[in-house]
């Protein structure tokens, strides 16, 4: 979910605190790892201690692509230097753990700036892109598009509308450079489906939910859900309510009593997709948006239409799953309805290790 208004999160502040004396390299560490694979929250002391109370190890920081919010992230992690760190390969998350701390991937929901007008230079062979500068800066998971329609791909309020030849262009140097493609939610049927036609490396959807469930059209189908599987990759779940229970049959019922999506809901999607593409396919990406900008107004937004959403000040999420600290009461469900534990161990993170060491390196 990127949000309306001034941007993701709140930029952070405080300067850099000074490096401490070099200490022998904690041992990559062999247990389970918990990630949830896409969240805008903002980067604060208080959401990494509700990254800690789920017993979240990696975050997956989804951001608007903007220099200002590359750099506040870095700020962040500079000062809270001993509680977390930017993780640029599967090795780093593991390392981070063994260390005790929380690591962060940094994800883009859209991929405007690698091609920004003065920016780019579409006329050389190959084009040239910013891309490189924002790997370097620690960029590992991006989607081309967000909702609305772009130079790269159709959005999902567009969903005949395929990969475009630079998007292709995009999705290829992503591959090659060990940037994570991010396909379905966001991005439309036929464009998801063109990239899953291309990849070399395993692609996800980070933050959707299921189109067979519930017809949102910001929902994903199980054709591109099993084409998501067919390439390595796996379909993280995302938490946001309306998308579990809000659908254009109800968007003139905005004003009327509700039922709301919960916990056993949102375990339904999981189970949903154990049969659709099986267990290793399966990912936590709650799309918890704390700290940041949460209005939406669906009369008055563009990308977020009546059909998508209800009015949400702030976003609302299944009940019992509200933030990433109730992530044990999925468990919980799982654990309930007979899922074994090496089960619930990779959908709760295992799976998206093994993607993260397909594309952005181990």
């Amino acid at each position: 979910m990127k949000l309306a208004g001034g941007g993701l999160f709140v930029a952070a502040t405080g300067a850099p605190t000074s490096g401490s004396a070099t200490q022998p390299a904690a041992a990559p560490s062999t247990t389970p790892i918990v990630v949830d694979g896409c969240s805008p929250s903002a980067p604060t002391a208080h959401y990494l201690s509700l990254l800690r109370k789920g017993g979240v190890d990696s975050w997956s920081v989804s951001m608007l692509p903007t220099l200002l919010q590359m750099s506040a992230l870095h700020e962040f992690v500079d000062k809270h230097s001993k509680e977390v760190g930017i993780a640029k390969t599967a090795g780093d998350i593991r390392r981070l753990k063994a260390e005790g701390k929380i690591s962060l991937t940094i994800g883009w929901q859209e991929a405007d700036l690698f091609a920004m007008k003065g920016e780019s230079d579409w006329w050389s062979k190959p084009p040239k892109t910013t891309m490189r500068l924002f790997y370097e800066a620690g960029l590992r998971v991006v989607g081309l598009i967000y909702n609305l329609t772009n130079q790269f791909a159709g959005g999902c309020l567009d969903p005949h509308i395929g990969l475009t030849k630079a998007g292709r262009v995009m999705v290829a140097e992503m591959q090659k450079l060990g940037i994570l493609v991010d396909v379905g939610g966001h991005m439309g049927e036929q464009s998801s489906l063109d990239v899953i036609a291309m990849a070399e490396r395993p692609v996800v959807a980070t933050h959707s939910n299921l189109a067979a469930l519930n017809p949102n059209p910001r929902n994903t189908s199980n054709r591109v859900i099993e084409g998501i599987a067919k390439t390595g990759g796996l379909f993280g779940v995302s938490a946001i309510d309306p998308f579990m229970s809000w659908s254009s049959t109800d968007a003139g019922k905005r004003t009327q009593p509700r039922v709301r999506a919960n916990v056993k809901r949102y375990v339904d999607e999981l189970d949903y997709l154990k049969k659709l593409v099986g267990v290793d396919h399966i990912g936590i990406g709650g799309d918890f948006t704390v700290g940041s900008t949460s209005k939406i107004v669906p009369d008055e937004s563009f990308a977020f239409p009546p059909e998508m959403t209800y009015v949400q000040d702030p976003i609302q999420y299944a009940q019992g799953f509200e933030d990433i600290s109730k992530l044990p009461a999925v468990r919980a469900e799982m654990v309930a309805r007979g899922w074994r534990k090496e089960e619930i161990d990779k959908v709760m993170g295992e799976n998206w290790m093994r993607v993260y060491a397909a594309t952005i390196g181990a």
